[in-house]
């Protein structure tokens, strides 16, 4: 099952939201962000209880609330906002209806593989758009290794988990704490680097994955040494493929 209607309902109902947000004055300014933020994470919370009632689903969607008013007010051209906040939508879509899926089948593969989806792609967003505001306005470094923290851990908690017996969720926390004081770091070092936040947004979904794809493993006593090895070596192209082909931005 891929559709449910109250799934699809709240769905629509965060969509118009966004609408809304986008006849606003998009002039990025504090009071804008926190009044477009307010009713997505009002939303929010209300289809998390509707749906399935469990507090740690609340994380996911959430990303996605904190984060798309300010990439929206990155983007100049009307047609590309409407095609940003349509893509937007349906991760949420995705994250709901995982969410929905597993609290009726813990073991449902497709549900897992809904919620690691719009977790990619709602922490995209999420590094992309707080190093855009690091970048931007007058915030603090502390402030943007905090974010990097809470949103990596709670995240990684919310995708760990699904199919885990109870007994391994200290375990899962545990390692989602190191999760987020790994991405905290990487937030501190990649101030330093002359990349705008659209490159820096995908170099931290990069090392999440790769960090992320290894503790998976490890809760699940799968993880062996030629995949891991594999898997950096991989991850590491990337990288380096991506700060080749990016423009620097030069600092002054």
């Amino acid at each position: 099952m891929i559709f449910h209607f109250t799934v699809f309902l709240w769905t629509v109902i965060f969509y118009g939201v966004l609408q809304g947000i986008l006849h606003l004055d998009t002039s990025a300014t504090w009071s804008w962000y926190f009044f477009s933020i307010s009713p997505l994470l009002i939303v929010v919370a209300l289809a998390t209880k509707r749906i399935t009632g469990r507090l740690r689903d609340i994380f996911l969607p959430a990303l996605f609330a904190l984060t798309t008013p300010t990439l929206l007010s990155f983007i100049d051209n009307s047609s590309e906002q409407q095609v940003f906040v349509f893509l937007a939508s349906s991760m949420v879509y995705l994250a709901f209806m995982g969410s929905y899926r597993l609290k009726q089948a813990p073991q449902d593969q497709t549900a897992i593989a809904f919620l690691q989806s719009a977790s990619l792609a709602g922490l995209f967003l999420f590094y992309g758009s707080m190093y855009g505001f690091y970048l931007n306005f007058n915030f603090p470094l502390w402030a943007l290794m905090v974010l990097f923290f809470m949103g990596t851990t709670f995240t990684s908690f919310a995708t760990l988990v699904p199919d885990l017996p109870k007994e391994s969720y200290p375990q899962a926390k545990l390692y989602s704490v190191l999760l987020g004081l790994t991405l905290t770091e990487l937030a501190w070092v990649v101030s330093f680097w002359p990349f705008g936040y659209l490159t820096t947004g995908t170099i931290s979904l990069i090392f999440f994955y790769l960090s992320w794809d290894i503790a998976w493993q490890a809760l699940r006593n799968t993880l062996t040494l030629k995949r891991v090895l594999f898997r950096m070596a991989f991850f590491f192209a990337l990288i380096g493929l991506l700060l080749i082909s990016t423009p620097w931005r030069i600092l002054v």
